[in-house]
C-alpha cells in the first residue's frame, strides 16, 4: 500500500526554459518601470509649471483688479472736481 509513483510535472529543461523566459520578462519589466519613472518625473515637473503659471495669472489678475479700482477712484475724484468747478 505504498504511494503511487509520482511523475515530475516538468522536466529539468522545461524548468530551465521557464527561468530563462522569466529572466527576460524581468528585464522587460525593469525597462518599463524606468520609462514609467521618467514619465512620472516629467508629469510632476509639468504640475509644478502649471502651478507656477496659475500663481502668475492670479497675481496679474489681482494687479488688474487693483488698477481698475484706482482708475475708478480717479474718475470719481475727477468727476467731483469737475462738478465743484462748474
Amino acid at each position: 500500500m505504498g504511494e503511487p509513483a509520482r511523475e515530475d510535472w516538468y522536466s529539468v529543461k522545461e524548468i530551465a526554459d521557464m527561468f530563462t523566459d522569466m529572466r527576460a520578462d524581468f528585464a522587460d519589466l525593469r525597462v518599463e518601470m524606468q520609462e514609467t519613472k521618467t514619465l512620472i518625473r516629467d508629469y510632476n515637473g509639468l504640475r509644478k509649471e502649471v502651478a507656477d503659471v496659475k500663481t502668475l495669472i492670479t497675481t496679474i489678475l489681482g494687479a488688474k483688479k487693483n488698477m481698475q479700482w484706482w482708475l475708478t477712484f480717479g474718475v470719481a475724484i475727477a468727476a467731483v472736481i469737475v462738478a465743484i468747478v462748474k
